[in-house]
């Protein structure tokens, strides 16, 4: 019967089962925007089909059900398209699109999430609206971020924090911190990115946003745990933690539980890393979260003595995160180097690592670059053992020394020096 009407009607009817939800559950309506949604979309009523779209994309992202999230996001994007284009559509569709930032990292689709950015950024700059040019900024310099343009993201992420603070934007502005913080984490830029972890928390003094919060202080840990303080590491790895469990969170919580998981691993407490990472992986609930999750895991259970396992998880997840241009996929490329390496894969070892060094010098990343080459002393030290062929060894310790001791990355630093140590004795020069 319903088939047989006349799309007047059929639009008719369905506004008027909106109109009905709304009078019915004015205080409950939160319970109703997917049906709000989907009646008003078929209705006439297209300005309430926007509306409620908007806030279903918003609940589901706040609920961990992205790709819920990710279908309301692209149905609200097509019906603006058919709308007018005017000065208010603009200004809805633009808070739209600068919302669905973890709904986008979570799915690993920061590069579509881009090419949308860049797209209507000239309507941002056109509006003149410093709060939403500044929000818009702050997410193309997490992606610029993600594909590992550190530079570019330094100074969109800055722009983006005057452009904030000017609007008082705060809660963006510690967006565009965050990424500059990582920006200089994954650049080995270790006690700079500190520093702006501290300005994200300052501009989220009084307000609750659990992600940044999470980023800020996830960041600081790993900056912690690739300087070898793993006291410090562990304490911003809790905080993040207990925060993730206070609000019942378990992407916050998955997320903080690996951190810890790599401060222990960093410092030699493998047990303890591999329960944080089982429990990381066990309550991961979206994509993004199990895959991070999953690395650190392997990467932990790998010096533990399960190299061997590890390699696939770490493999795989290399491929999926490169093809997403994620640059947290180098991080895994390491720990699969050194997977490689300890079950015996000395050719893979070799292969990975030079993939990684070409990638990491091409970005800049001083940690990484510095730990390859450690990894590639060690490699060449097992596989070419006699006293004349042991120098190969040598411009890779000397390098990874230069490169650690420059950004004061203790725990890797004294790794070099105890490799080169053997490649010394190995050579005859005791002193």
């Amino acid at each position: 019967m319903y088939g047989t009407l006349l799309r007047q009607r059929r639009e008719e009817f369905h506004e008027r089962i909106g109109t009905a939800l709304e009078a019915l559950y004015p205080d409950r309506l939160e319970e109703y925007y997917e049906v709000l949604a989907y009646h008003y979309v078929r209705s006439g009523d297209k300005d309430k089909a926007v509306e409620y779209l908007d806030l279903a994309n918003r609940k589901a992202a706040k609920a961990n059900a992205m790709f819920e999230a990710k279908a309301y996001f692209d149905d609200v994007m097509k019906l603006l398209d058919l709308l007018p284009d005017t000065e208010r559509n603009q200004r809805r569709r633009l808070s739209l699109l600068v919302n669905q930032g973890w709904v986008m990292n979570a799915m690993l689709n920061l590069p579509e999430y881009y090419d949308v950015l860049t797209r209507y950024e000239g309507m941002a700059v056109k509006l003149g609206d410093s709060q939403l040019l500044g929000s818009l900024y702050a997410r193309k310099g997490w992606c610029e971020w993600s594909f590992g343009d550190f530079d570019r993201a330094i100074r969109t992420t800055s722009v983006a924090t005057e452009l904030c603070e000017a609007a008082g934007n705060m809660e963006d502005a510690a967006q565009a911190y965050v990424h500059w913080q990582w920006s200089h984490l994954c650049a080995g830029e270790l006690h700079q990115s500190l520093v702006r972890s501290d300005d994200a928390l300052r501009s989220l003094e009084g307000r609750i946003n659990l992600r940044l919060y999470l980023f800020a202080v996830a960041g600081a840990s790993i900056a912690y745990t690739w300087l070898g303080r793993r006291d410090h590491a562990v304490r911003e790895g809790e905080k993040a933690l207990r925060t993730g469990q206070e609000f019942g969170d378990n992407s916050i919580t998955s997320f903080a539980s690996w951190t810890i998981a790599m401060a222990y691993t960093a410092s030699g407490e493998l047990a303890r890393a591999v329960e944080y990472g089982e429990r990381a992986v066990q309550i991961a609930p979206t994509p993004g979260d199990k895959a991070w999750a999953s690395c650190v895991l392997a990467a932990a259970r790998c010096p533990a003595g399960d190299a061997g396992n590890s390699v696939e998880i770490l493999a795989q997840s290399v491929l999926a995160l490169r093809a997403a241009r994620f640059i947290w996929s180098e991080v895994c490329a390491l720990w699969l180097g050194e997977a490689y390496w300890l079950s015996g894969e000395y050719e893979k070892a070799t292969r990975t690592l030079d993939e990684l060094l070409e990638i990491a010098t091409r970005c800049g990343m001083k940690f990484h670059i510095g730990c390859a080459h450690r990894l590639l002393g060690e490699i060449a030290l097992t596989t070419n053992p006699t006293q004349s062929e042991a120098p190969l060894a040598a411009p890779h310790f000397d390098k990874s020394i230069a490169i650690l001791q420059e950004i004061g990355a203790e725990n890797e630093l004294a790794l070099a020096h105890e490799g080169d140590g053997r490649l010394r004795r190995q050579l005859g020069t005791r002193a």
